[in-house]
């Protein structure tokens, strides 16, 4: 009879943890969002698609190493990005922005014709724009919002976006 209690009282106590697990892990859990956290992951998966247009055109272009590793860094990083906040989006049962082409179209035309150090020069200066636009986009989630993760990513944006620029003006110079 005792077994019987002390097997009871621990499946009880296995079953009630498993519910407070899984519990952290419900919708009501994730609901803790507001409509800047939405804008943010909205507008930055559609800034960090257009990253991903920029570095793409690297390697065609160039045989810098610094140019090479840094667009296949930013690719990597922005894709992962990409794949986080969309799921968050999903989550929030919201959409998920589509493909947009246009938003640098202007500096892919400009960038197209041109190789070697030009291409460099001229890649270099629009992607640390570029960044510096995410970083004021991201200064700006960090502030306001409710979704931890969220805020957290825009916190590392804003370090590892300003250290990119810090390091293009270095290599510029």
């Amino acid at each position: 009879m005792r077994w019987t209690t002390i097997v009871g009282a621990l499946l009880c106590a296995t079953l009630t943890g498993g519910c407070a697990a899984s519990a952290a892990e419900t919708p009501a859990a994730m609901a803790a969002y507001d409509q800047q956290d939405v804008t943010f992951s909205q507008e930055m998966i559609t800034h960090h698609r257009q990253t991903i247009q920029l570095a793409e055109l690297v390697a065609k272009r160039t045989d810098t190493p610094y140019v090479r590793e840094l667009s296949q860094k930013l690719e990597t990083n922005e894709k992962a990005d990409i794949e986080k906040m969309s799921s968050w989006l999903k989550s929030w049962q919201v959409a998920v922005p589509a493909e947009d082409t246009k938003g640098v179209a202007q500096q892919v035309a400009q960038l197209t014709p041109k190789s070697g150090k030009a291409f460099d020069t001229l890649w270099l200066s629009l992607i640390s724009q570029h960044l510096d636009h995410g970083v004021m986009m991201a200064s700006s989630a960090q502030s306001g919002g409710k979704h931890g993760p969220t805020i957290e990513m825009a916190t590392r944006l804003v370090s590892e976006q300003t250290a990119q620029i810090a390091e293009i003006k270095e290599h510029q110079a």
